[in-house]
Protein backbone atom coordinates (compact mmCIF):
# COMPACT_ATOMS: atom_id res chain seq x y z
CA UNK A 1 0.00 0.00 0.00
CA UNK A 2 2.52 2.66 1.35
CA UNK A 3 4.29 1.86 -2.70
CA UNK A 4 0.79 3.13 -4.16
CA UNK A 5 0.94 6.25 -2.58
CA UNK A 6 4.89 6.67 -2.88
CA UNK A 7 4.38 6.23 -6.72
CA UNK A 8 1.52 9.44 -6.56
CA UNK A 9 4.76 11.54 -5.46
CA UNK A 10 6.95 13.34 -8.77
CA UNK A 11 10.08 13.06 -7.78
CA UNK A 12 10.18 16.96 -7.90
CA UNK A 13 8.13 16.60 -4.79
CA UNK A 14 9.91 13.54 -3.57
CA UNK A 15 13.67 15.26 -4.04
CA UNK A 16 11.76 18.60 -2.34
CA UNK A 17 11.42 16.60 0.91
CA UNK A 18 14.67 15.10 1.49
CA UNK A 19 16.18 18.37 0.76
CA UNK A 20 13.50 19.54 3.31
CA UNK A 21 14.27 17.15 5.87
CA UNK A 22 17.99 17.64 5.16
CA UNK A 23 17.73 21.16 6.46
CA UNK A 24 15.50 20.40 9.06
CA UNK A 25 17.49 17.49 10.69
CA UNK A 26 21.12 19.70 9.95
CA UNK A 27 19.31 22.70 12.30
CA UNK A 28 18.32 19.86 14.79
CA UNK A 29 21.82 18.79 14.96
CA UNK A 30 23.33 22.17 16.22
CA UNK A 31 20.45 22.76 18.24
CA UNK A 32 20.80 19.85 19.64
CA UNK A 33 24.56 20.15 20.46
CA UNK A 34 23.83 23.50 22.66
CA UNK A 35 22.95 21.59 25.28
CA UNK A 36 26.36 20.15 25.63
CA UNK A 37 27.16 24.19 26.03
CA UNK A 38 29.17 25.87 28.94
CA UNK A 39 30.56 29.52 29.27
CA UNK A 40 34.06 30.39 28.65
CA UNK A 41 36.24 33.49 29.11
CA UNK A 42 34.52 36.76 28.74
CA UNK A 43 31.25 35.00 29.68
CA UNK A 44 32.36 34.89 33.56
CA UNK A 45 33.71 38.54 33.43
CA UNK A 46 30.45 39.47 32.62
CA UNK A 47 28.22 37.65 34.98
CA UNK A 48 30.35 38.91 37.54
CA UNK A 49 29.84 42.39 36.61
CA UNK A 50 26.36 41.67 36.41
CA UNK A 51 26.07 40.25 39.83
CA UNK A 52 28.17 42.96 40.92
CA UNK A 53 27.09 46.02 39.81
CA UNK A 54 23.46 45.19 38.57
CA UNK A 55 21.95 45.91 35.13
CA UNK A 56 22.59 49.67 34.71
CA UNK A 57 25.55 49.73 36.61
CA UNK A 58 27.40 47.26 34.28
CA UNK A 59 26.34 49.59 31.49
CA UNK A 60 27.85 52.05 32.91
CA UNK A 61 30.57 50.42 33.93
CA UNK A 62 31.32 48.70 30.10
CA UNK A 63 30.77 51.82 28.46
CA UNK A 64 33.55 53.68 30.06
CA UNK A 65 36.05 50.57 30.65
CA UNK A 66 35.08 48.61 27.74
CA UNK A 67 33.67 49.08 24.72
CA UNK A 68 30.84 51.58 23.01
CA UNK A 69 28.73 48.47 22.19
CA UNK A 70 25.94 49.34 23.70
CA UNK A 71 23.91 46.54 22.58
CA UNK A 72 26.65 43.81 23.26
CA UNK A 73 26.97 45.09 26.65
CA UNK A 74 23.12 45.33 27.09
CA UNK A 75 21.92 41.89 25.85
CA UNK A 76 24.81 39.87 27.72
CA UNK A 77 24.50 41.55 30.62
CA UNK A 78 20.56 40.56 31.14
CA UNK A 79 21.73 37.01 29.93
CA UNK A 80 23.53 36.69 32.29
CA UNK A 81 21.30 37.93 35.08
CA UNK A 82 18.70 35.61 34.12
CA UNK A 83 19.78 32.52 36.08
CA UNK A 84 22.83 30.83 36.96
CA UNK A 85 24.91 31.01 33.81
CA UNK A 86 26.15 26.98 33.72
CA UNK A 87 22.57 26.06 33.43
CA UNK A 88 20.97 29.46 31.14
CA UNK A 89 24.22 29.00 28.67
CA UNK A 90 22.64 26.20 26.48
CA UNK A 91 19.77 28.65 25.15
CA UNK A 92 21.11 31.65 23.15
CA UNK A 93 22.38 29.91 20.82
CA UNK A 94 19.39 27.76 20.03
CA UNK A 95 17.07 30.88 19.75
CA UNK A 96 20.36 32.14 17.65
CA UNK A 97 20.06 29.58 15.37
CA UNK A 98 16.63 29.54 15.08
CA UNK A 99 16.29 33.30 14.40
CA UNK A 100 18.91 33.08 11.45
CA UNK A 101 16.61 30.71 9.54
CA UNK A 102 13.15 32.51 10.56
CA UNK A 103 15.69 35.58 9.16
CA UNK A 104 16.37 34.09 6.23
CA UNK A 105 12.64 32.99 5.71
CA UNK A 106 11.76 36.46 6.44
CA UNK A 107 13.81 37.78 3.60
CA UNK A 108 13.41 34.95 0.80
CA UNK A 109 9.39 35.78 1.22
CA UNK A 110 10.24 39.61 0.94
CA UNK A 111 12.20 38.63 -2.11
CA UNK A 112 10.26 36.50 -3.80
CA UNK A 113 6.78 37.88 -2.44
CA UNK A 114 3.71 35.54 -3.31
CA UNK A 115 5.75 33.73 -6.04
CA UNK A 116 6.24 30.48 -3.75
CA UNK A 117 4.46 28.95 -1.11
CA UNK A 118 4.64 29.38 2.87
CA UNK A 119 6.61 25.74 3.06
CA UNK A 120 8.97 26.43 0.63
CA UNK A 121 9.90 29.53 1.74
CA UNK A 122 11.21 28.48 4.86
CA UNK A 123 13.03 25.46 3.09
CA UNK A 124 14.47 28.02 1.24
CA UNK A 125 15.21 29.96 4.43
CA UNK A 126 16.82 26.17 5.43
CA UNK A 127 18.62 26.16 2.59
CA UNK A 128 20.13 29.60 3.04
CA UNK A 129 20.93 28.98 6.91
CA UNK A 130 22.62 25.44 5.81
CA UNK A 131 24.85 27.25 3.39
CA UNK A 132 25.37 30.36 5.91
CA UNK A 133 26.72 27.59 9.03
CA UNK A 134 28.28 25.68 6.26
CA UNK A 135 30.83 29.06 5.31
CA UNK A 136 31.05 30.55 8.67
CA UNK A 137 34.95 30.19 9.76
CA UNK A 138 33.70 29.40 13.56
CA UNK A 139 30.75 27.63 14.41
CA UNK A 140 31.73 27.61 18.25
CA UNK A 141 32.44 31.64 17.98
CA UNK A 142 29.80 32.33 15.72
CA UNK A 143 26.93 30.64 17.53
CA UNK A 144 27.47 29.03 20.92
CA UNK A 145 30.29 31.14 22.71
CA UNK A 146 28.34 34.64 23.90
CA UNK A 147 30.99 36.29 23.75
CA UNK A 148 31.04 36.06 19.90
CA UNK A 149 27.56 34.95 19.52
CA UNK A 150 25.89 38.42 20.99
CA UNK A 151 28.24 40.30 19.55
CA UNK A 152 28.15 39.36 16.27
CA UNK A 153 25.17 37.06 15.14
CA UNK A 154 23.18 38.51 17.12
CA UNK A 155 23.82 41.49 14.29
CA UNK A 156 23.84 39.82 11.62
CA UNK A 157 20.06 38.28 12.39
CA UNK A 158 19.28 41.84 12.96
CA UNK A 159 20.73 42.53 9.50
CA UNK A 160 18.80 39.85 7.61
CA UNK A 161 15.53 41.33 9.31
CA UNK A 162 16.45 44.66 8.11
CA UNK A 163 17.19 43.93 4.85
CA UNK A 164 14.03 42.16 4.33
CA UNK A 165 12.07 45.32 5.48
CA UNK A 166 14.09 47.16 3.50
CA UNK A 167 12.55 45.30 0.35
CA UNK A 168 9.06 45.21 1.74
CA UNK A 169 8.94 49.25 1.75
CA UNK A 170 10.26 49.22 -1.57
CA UNK A 171 8.57 47.06 -3.56
CA UNK A 172 4.68 46.06 -1.80
CA UNK A 173 4.54 48.25 1.20
CA UNK A 174 1.19 50.62 -0.22
CA UNK A 175 -0.54 51.21 3.15
CA UNK A 176 0.51 54.15 5.20
CA UNK A 177 0.15 52.62 8.60
CA UNK A 178 2.41 49.60 7.19
CA UNK A 179 5.06 51.80 6.36
CA UNK A 180 5.13 53.58 9.48
CA UNK A 181 5.51 50.34 11.28
CA UNK A 182 8.00 49.28 8.75
CA UNK A 183 10.11 52.38 9.52
CA UNK A 184 9.67 51.61 13.26
CA UNK A 185 11.25 48.44 13.35
CA UNK A 186 13.56 49.20 10.68
CA UNK A 187 14.91 52.21 13.14
CA UNK A 188 15.21 49.73 16.25
CA UNK A 189 17.31 47.50 14.00
CA UNK A 190 19.57 50.10 12.98
CA UNK A 191 19.97 50.96 16.13
CA UNK A 192 20.76 47.59 17.81
CA UNK A 193 23.35 46.29 15.15
CA UNK A 194 24.98 49.67 15.05
CA UNK A 195 25.77 48.88 18.77
CA UNK A 196 26.61 45.51 18.31
CA UNK A 197 30.02 45.68 17.02
CA UNK A 198 32.14 48.22 14.48
CA UNK A 199 31.85 45.34 11.62
CA UNK A 200 28.16 45.47 11.68
CA UNK A 201 28.29 49.17 12.19
CA UNK A 202 30.05 49.57 8.90
CA UNK A 203 28.04 47.27 6.98
CA UNK A 204 24.94 48.66 7.83
CA UNK A 205 26.26 52.19 7.31
CA UNK A 206 27.34 51.24 3.87
CA UNK A 207 23.83 50.22 2.80
CA UNK A 208 21.95 52.72 4.14
CA UNK A 209 24.01 55.44 2.51
CA UNK A 210 23.90 53.71 -0.84
CA UNK A 211 20.34 53.31 -0.38
CA UNK A 212 19.59 57.04 0.60
CA UNK A 213 21.95 58.23 -2.48
CA UNK A 214 19.74 56.27 -4.65
CA UNK A 215 16.26 57.07 -3.56
CA UNK A 216 17.61 60.66 -3.75
CA UNK A 217 18.42 60.60 -7.05
CA UNK A 218 15.80 58.74 -8.20
CA UNK A 219 13.71 61.21 -6.33
CA UNK A 220 11.71 57.92 -4.99
CA UNK A 221 8.80 58.29 -2.39
CA UNK A 222 11.33 56.38 0.25
CA UNK A 223 13.45 59.33 0.25
CA UNK A 224 12.26 59.70 3.39
CA UNK A 225 12.33 56.57 5.05
CA UNK A 226 16.05 56.45 4.04
CA UNK A 227 17.01 59.77 5.04
CA UNK A 228 15.21 58.71 8.75
CA UNK A 229 17.55 56.00 9.36
CA UNK A 230 20.50 57.50 8.11
CA UNK A 231 20.21 60.04 10.79
CA UNK A 232 19.04 57.38 13.25
CA UNK A 233 22.27 55.25 11.98
CA UNK A 234 24.52 58.38 12.09
CA UNK A 235 23.62 59.11 15.96
CA UNK A 236 23.90 55.63 16.85
CA UNK A 237 27.39 55.25 15.17
CA UNK A 238 28.45 58.20 17.52
CA UNK A 239 27.17 57.20 20.77
CA UNK A 240 28.90 53.64 20.14
CA UNK A 241 32.05 54.87 18.73
CA UNK A 242 32.92 58.14 21.21
CA UNK A 243 32.72 55.70 24.62
CA UNK A 244 35.43 55.85 26.41
CA UNK A 245 35.51 52.24 26.87
CA UNK A 246 36.80 52.53 23.26
CA UNK A 247 39.70 54.54 23.85
CA UNK A 248 40.46 52.45 27.12
CA UNK A 249 40.21 49.22 25.56
CA UNK A 250 42.10 49.70 22.23
CA UNK A 251 45.27 51.53 24.37
CA UNK A 252 45.39 47.56 26.03
CA UNK A 253 45.38 45.66 22.61
CA UNK A 254 48.82 44.07 21.61
CA UNK A 255 51.71 46.63 22.50
CA UNK A 256 54.28 46.56 20.10
CA UNK A 257 55.39 42.84 21.14
CA UNK A 258 56.64 41.42 17.95
CA UNK A 259 55.27 37.76 19.05
CA UNK A 260 51.89 38.74 19.33
CA UNK A 261 51.78 41.27 16.22
CA UNK A 262 53.51 41.88 13.11
CA UNK A 263 55.21 44.60 11.92
CA UNK A 264 53.00 47.11 10.07
CA UNK A 265 54.44 46.42 6.75
CA UNK A 266 53.86 42.24 6.68
CA UNK A 267 50.43 43.25 7.88
CA UNK A 268 50.34 45.62 4.37
CA UNK A 269 52.16 42.65 1.95
CA UNK A 270 49.74 39.74 3.81
CA UNK A 271 46.25 41.68 3.17
CA UNK A 272 45.24 41.44 -0.35
CA UNK A 273 46.75 37.52 -0.55
CA UNK A 274 44.74 36.85 2.40
CA UNK A 275 41.39 38.43 1.33
CA UNK A 276 41.56 37.03 -1.88
CA UNK A 277 41.98 33.64 -0.28
CA UNK A 278 39.14 33.71 1.86
CA UNK A 279 36.85 34.52 -0.92
CA UNK A 280 38.52 31.87 -2.93
CA UNK A 281 37.74 29.47 -0.09
CA UNK A 282 34.36 30.43 0.13
CA UNK A 283 34.06 29.77 -4.08
CA UNK A 284 35.34 26.65 -3.45
CA UNK A 285 31.94 25.68 -1.70
CA UNK A 286 29.82 23.22 -3.95
CA UNK A 287 26.84 23.90 -2.74
CA UNK A 288 26.95 27.60 -3.12
CA UNK A 289 27.71 27.34 -7.02
CA UNK A 290 24.67 24.66 -7.25
CA UNK A 291 21.87 26.92 -5.33
CA UNK A 292 23.56 29.77 -7.50
CA UNK A 293 22.92 27.69 -10.35
CA UNK A 294 19.43 27.05 -9.01
CA UNK A 295 18.53 30.72 -8.71
CA UNK A 296 19.99 31.30 -11.75
CA UNK A 297 17.20 29.40 -13.39
CA UNK A 298 14.52 30.36 -11.18
CA UNK A 299 15.00 33.94 -11.69
CA UNK A 300 16.25 33.88 -15.53
CA UNK A 301 12.70 35.43 -17.09
CA UNK A 302 12.09 37.98 -14.12
CA UNK A 303 16.13 39.37 -14.48
CA UNK A 304 15.74 39.69 -18.27
CA UNK A 305 12.70 42.20 -17.43
CA UNK A 306 14.20 44.24 -15.18
CA UNK A 307 17.93 44.16 -16.58
CA UNK A 308 17.50 44.57 -19.91
CA UNK A 309 16.10 47.73 -21.69
CA UNK A 310 15.40 47.89 -25.41
CA UNK A 311 16.92 44.38 -25.79
CA UNK A 312 20.17 45.68 -24.15
CA UNK A 313 21.58 45.16 -20.68
CA UNK A 314 21.45 48.29 -18.31
CA UNK A 315 24.91 48.37 -17.37
CA UNK A 316 23.92 50.70 -14.16
CA UNK A 317 23.03 47.58 -12.89
CA UNK A 318 27.00 46.74 -12.43
CA UNK A 319 27.03 49.13 -9.56
CA UNK A 320 26.32 46.88 -7.34
CA UNK A 321 28.46 44.25 -7.78
CA UNK A 322 31.13 46.50 -7.33
CA UNK A 323 30.29 47.94 -4.34
CA UNK A 324 29.59 44.42 -2.91
CA UNK A 325 33.32 43.42 -3.73
CA UNK A 326 34.61 47.24 -2.51
CA UNK A 327 32.78 46.64 0.71
CA UNK A 328 34.08 42.99 1.20
CA UNK A 329 37.62 44.31 0.73
CA UNK A 330 37.47 47.41 2.80
CA UNK A 331 35.78 45.53 6.03
CA UNK A 332 38.73 43.21 6.43
CA UNK A 333 41.17 46.14 6.01
CA UNK A 334 40.39 46.79 9.60
CA UNK A 335 41.52 43.74 11.25
CA UNK A 336 44.87 44.37 9.26
CA UNK A 337 44.49 48.03 10.83
CA UNK A 338 43.47 47.40 14.18
CA UNK A 339 45.63 44.14 15.00
CA UNK A 340 47.81 43.73 11.87
CA UNK A 341 46.00 40.51 11.98
CA UNK A 342 43.00 39.33 9.73
CA UNK A 343 39.73 39.92 11.43
CA UNK A 344 38.87 37.50 14.05
CA UNK A 345 36.84 34.33 12.68
CA UNK A 346 34.00 35.31 14.91
CA UNK A 347 33.90 39.04 13.17
CA UNK A 348 34.83 37.23 9.59
CA UNK A 349 31.21 35.87 10.24
CA UNK A 350 29.32 39.32 8.98
CA UNK A 351 31.65 39.49 5.67
CA UNK A 352 30.80 35.88 4.92
CA UNK A 353 26.89 37.06 5.77
CA UNK A 354 27.49 39.74 3.35
CA UNK A 355 29.31 37.87 1.19
CA UNK A 356 26.52 35.28 0.85
CA UNK A 357 23.23 38.01 0.82
CA UNK A 358 25.68 40.28 -1.76
CA UNK A 359 26.79 36.67 -4.24
CA UNK A 360 23.25 35.69 -5.70
CA UNK A 361 22.40 39.50 -7.28
CA UNK A 362 25.77 40.23 -7.96
CA UNK A 363 25.88 36.74 -9.86
CA UNK A 364 23.07 37.55 -12.03
CA UNK A 365 24.01 40.82 -12.52
CA UNK A 366 27.06 39.69 -13.89
CA UNK A 367 25.80 36.54 -15.52
CA UNK A 368 23.15 38.53 -17.73
CA UNK A 369 26.41 41.05 -18.38
CA UNK A 370 28.77 38.94 -20.07
CA UNK A 371 26.42 36.85 -22.08
CA UNK A 372 23.65 39.46 -22.52
CA UNK A 373 21.14 38.17 -24.65
CA UNK A 374 22.99 35.39 -26.44
CA UNK A 375 21.32 32.16 -24.32
CA UNK A 376 18.22 31.19 -22.41
CA UNK A 377 18.38 28.73 -19.53
CA UNK A 378 15.03 26.93 -19.52
CA UNK A 379 16.25 23.51 -18.68
CA UNK A 380 14.29 22.06 -15.56
CA UNK A 381 14.97 18.79 -16.49
CA UNK A 382 18.50 19.85 -14.81
CA UNK A 383 17.16 21.08 -11.54
CA UNK A 384 16.37 17.40 -10.52
CA UNK A 385 20.35 16.88 -10.41
CA UNK A 386 21.27 19.85 -8.95
CA UNK A 387 18.64 19.45 -6.30
CA UNK A 388 20.44 16.14 -5.39
CA UNK A 389 23.70 17.79 -5.87
CA UNK A 390 23.11 20.28 -3.05
CA UNK A 391 21.54 17.95 -0.41
CA UNK A 392 25.09 16.02 -1.02
CA UNK A 393 27.32 18.91 -1.12
CA UNK A 394 25.25 20.29 2.00
CA UNK A 395 25.72 16.97 3.90
CA UNK A 396 29.68 16.69 3.06
CA UNK A 397 30.65 20.15 4.35
CA UNK A 398 33.34 20.31 6.79
CA UNK A 399 31.45 22.02 9.19
CA UNK A 400 28.24 20.13 9.25
CA UNK A 401 31.00 16.66 9.24
CA UNK A 402 32.30 18.24 12.59
CA UNK A 403 28.97 18.84 14.22
CA UNK A 404 28.31 15.20 13.53
CA UNK A 405 31.34 13.93 15.13
CA UNK A 406 31.06 16.46 18.50
CA UNK A 407 27.72 14.79 18.94
CA UNK A 408 30.00 12.03 20.56
CA UNK A 409 32.69 14.87 21.62
CA UNK A 410 30.02 16.79 23.04
CA UNK A 411 28.51 14.59 25.29
CA UNK A 412 32.21 14.24 26.83
CA UNK A 413 32.69 17.91 26.94
CA UNK A 414 29.35 18.09 28.77
CA UNK A 415 30.35 15.71 31.34
CA UNK A 416 33.99 17.04 32.08
CA UNK A 417 32.94 20.29 32.07
CA UNK A 418 30.01 19.63 34.56
CA UNK A 419 32.75 17.84 36.59
CA UNK A 420 35.00 21.08 36.44
CA UNK A 421 32.31 23.98 37.65
CA UNK A 422 31.24 20.77 40.24
CA UNK A 423 35.07 20.67 41.30
CA UNK A 424 35.63 24.48 41.59
CA UNK A 425 32.10 24.61 44.14
CA UNK A 426 33.22 21.93 45.89
CA UNK A 427 37.12 23.61 46.46
CA UNK A 428 35.59 26.60 47.20
CA UNK A 429 33.00 25.13 49.86
CA UNK A 430 35.88 23.73 51.38
CA UNK A 431 37.43 27.20 51.81
CA UNK A 432 39.90 26.63 49.29
CA UNK A 433 41.47 29.50 47.35
CA UNK A 434 43.72 29.10 44.94
CA UNK A 435 42.19 26.23 42.71
CA UNK A 436 43.41 23.57 39.66
CA UNK A 437 41.26 21.88 37.47
CA UNK A 438 41.89 19.26 34.75
CA UNK A 439 42.10 20.64 31.15
CA UNK A 440 39.40 19.15 28.84
CA UNK A 441 40.02 16.06 26.40
CA UNK A 442 39.46 16.30 22.68
CA UNK A 443 37.26 19.53 22.82
CA UNK A 444 34.63 19.55 20.34
CA UNK A 445 35.45 21.89 17.71
CA UNK A 446 31.91 23.13 16.68
CA UNK A 447 31.45 24.19 20.84
CA UNK A 448 34.66 24.80 21.88
CA UNK A 449 35.85 28.68 21.67
CA UNK A 450 38.44 29.35 24.13
CA UNK A 451 40.02 27.63 27.13
CA UNK A 452 41.36 28.65 30.53
CA UNK A 453 45.86 28.31 30.82
CA UNK A 454 48.06 26.92 33.72
CA UNK A 455 49.11 30.90 34.01
CA UNK A 456 46.45 32.28 36.54
CA UNK A 457 47.01 35.72 35.70
CA UNK A 458 45.96 34.91 32.17
CA UNK A 459 42.19 37.69 31.26
CA UNK A 460 40.32 33.81 30.61
CA UNK A 461 41.65 32.59 34.08
CA UNK A 462 40.94 35.50 35.80
CA UNK A 463 37.27 36.55 34.56
CA UNK A 464 36.54 32.93 36.23
CA UNK A 465 38.39 33.55 39.15
CA UNK A 466 36.05 37.21 39.54
CA UNK A 467 33.08 35.03 38.74
CA UNK A 468 33.97 32.62 41.92
CA UNK A 469 35.79 34.77 44.10
CA UNK A 470 38.74 33.11 44.73
CA UNK A 471 42.14 33.98 44.59
CA UNK A 472 43.44 32.13 41.49
CA UNK A 473 42.09 29.52 39.43
CA UNK A 474 44.53 27.68 36.69
CA UNK A 475 45.08 24.06 34.34
CA UNK A 476 47.06 21.56 36.09
CA UNK A 477 46.90 17.58 37.80
CA UNK A 478 43.83 18.45 40.05
CA UNK A 479 44.24 15.26 41.75
CA UNK A 480 46.93 16.26 43.63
Amino acid sequence: MWIKKFKRFSSEQILIGVLALVATSVLALFISLSFFNYPAADDFCFAAKARQLGFFGAQEFWYKHWSGRYTLNSVWTAIMLSGDIVHIYRFPPIVLLLLTWLGFSFLTARIVRDHLSLPLIFLVGGVWTLLFIAGTPDPAQTFYWLGGSITYQMPNIFLIFLIGLILWRETSAKNHLLRTGIFVLSSLLVIATIGSNEVSLLVTGMILSCGAFNAVMMKRDSRAFWIGLMVIAAASALISLLAPGNIERYAGIGGNDPLLRPASWIAALLYLPWVVLRILYWLSSLGLWVSTFMVLSATFPAARRVLYSDGKFERRFLILPLLWIVTIFGLNVLGFIINRYPLPERAESVVWLLFLLGWYPSFIILFHFLVDAKIEITHQRLLRPATILLIVSLLGTPNIFEACKDVYRGYRYHQEMRERFKSIQTAKDRGETDIIVSSVSKPPRTLFATEISTDASNHRNMCMRQFYEVNSIKLGDATR
